[in-house]
């Protein structure tokens, strides 16, 4: 009786440590590990951590877009309001991409985000110190979505 106790403990303790160990996977080898953890919330599957990463990006990048529409007269912040408007149009097709499992056409359509935002700090940079200091948050937003999706795209390397 207690060989079979302590064989239902060990094999209790397997399952356990194995479904924790599998809940982590998803970020472990992400770029950005606790901003990674932070998004999906406990996802432990690539899908979902890319579906829950594609909503987040959308919500924000919108909220990012109507704040950068704040800036009067700024051609460089023109380029990063753009910019959102074909980050969201990439993102949505990310999320058809994801849900009709085309992982090809979903890696490109991520990337595609990911230069968007991309291009708006270029574009930021450009503006000299003036405008690099006045869009300074919008700058540090923008690179928290470059880097979630940088992470989107590594779950997508992920899926099979």
């Amino acid at each position: 009786m207690a060989q079979q106790n302590l064989v239902s403990l060990f094999l209790i303790a397997a399952i356990l440590l194995c479904c924790q160990a599998h809940a982590s996977d998803v970020c472990d080898k992400a770029e950005y590990v606790d901003l990674c953890k932070s998004v999906v919330k406990g996802a432990t599957d690539p899908k979902a951590a890319i579906k829950t990463s594609l909503e987040f990006l959308l919500s924000e990048t919108q909220r990012l877009k109507a704040s950068s529409g704040k800036f009067k007269n700024s051609q460089f912040i023109d380029v990063c309001t753009e910019n959102y408007d074909s980050a969201i149009d990439d993102l949505n097709n990310s999320l058809k991409n994801l849900q009709s499992n085309d992982i090809a056409s979903l890696k490109i359509t991520l990337s595609g985000s990911l230069s968007f935002y991309e291009t708006c700090n270029d574009a930021v940079a450009e503006g000299g110190k003036g405008v690099v200091q006045v869009a300074s948050k919008l700058v540090k937003k923008d690179n928290k979505l470059k880097h979630i999706a940088a992470n989107a795209l590594h779950f997508a390397t992920l899926l099979k």
